[in-house]
């Protein structure tokens, strides 16, 4: 990693927080958790009793809080920021929260997680090859039936642009076509798009309007097959 890369990583939590003005972003409010659990509960609740879930890239600890208060689950977390770990280590204590960098940990875990999320994280790696081994070595993490959730920016939605290049860290967009096709090569099975959902009315209301103004400016210019609009692509693949 570059001493650019390495300076950036360092700055993150500070920086961003800063900008969203909250230095704290691992505290859920009840929209977080309602949020989460709509979106996550299904997956988590599939697992057996003690279930290892890792939060691959945990940043300052905002998925692992509300995997902490799942049952049955042993939320455990990595990130290569000394700063961000520091802060998760603070506001959770008694979760396993390691600082490394993640491709390194994955490979010294083989078979080990019956879930990995990894929110917000291919988006950084530098380069196609890498970004390749990270799913690989996501999938060698887990043990069989094991899943692996994916969110990055999507460059189907008309923001996708900002998106890209908003943080200096970025390295790419995806599409949902191109996160399957990554996921589907690194080695997962039964790969499909989940479909980002809101818990309230207005929510709803925005991805509904998002869908369509976006839907018919595709077809407008020939591109019908595309499904998926909203500003993040997600998507879940399984071990074999």
């Amino acid at each position: 990693m570059s001493s650019v890369r390495d300076r950036l990583i360092e700055t993150y939590a500070d920086f961003y927080g800063r900008i969203n003005d909250n230095i704290e972003p691992q505290a859920l409010t009840l929209r977080d958790f309602q949020a989460m659990q709509l979106m996550y509960g299904e997956l988590v609740r599939a697992l057996p009793p003690n279930s290892k879930v890792l939060d691959l890239g945990c940043g300052t600890g905002f998925l692992l809080n509300w995997l902490s208060q799942q049952p049955g689950i042993v939320p455990i977390g990595v990130d290569s920021s000394v700063s961000q770990v520091e802060i998760a280590i603070r506001n959770l204590p008694g979760i396993e929260i390691d600082c490394d960098e993640g491709l390194h940990y994955l490979r010294q875990h083989p078979n080990k997680f019956s879930g990995i999320f990894c929110t917000d994280v291919l988006e950084h790696i530098p380069g196609k090859d890498l970004c390749l081994e990270w799913v690989e070595a996501a999938v060698s993490a887990l043990q069989p039936g094991g899943f692996f959730y994916c969110r990055v920016p999507n460059a189907a939605n008309l923001t996708g642009c900002y998106s890209r290049y908003m943080d200096f860290t970025h390295e790419r967009a995806f599409t949902s076509t191109s996160l399957l096709q990554l996921m589907e090569v690194g080695g997962l099975k039964n790969c499909r798009i989940v479909p980002i959902r809101s818990a309230h009315l207005i929510g709803n209301l925005r991805l509904i309007i998002e869908y369509l103004l976006h839907r018919s400016i595709f077809l407008i210019c020939g591109r019908g097959r595309e499904r998926c609009f909203t500003y993040n692509v997600c998507a879940v693949g399984f071990k074999k």
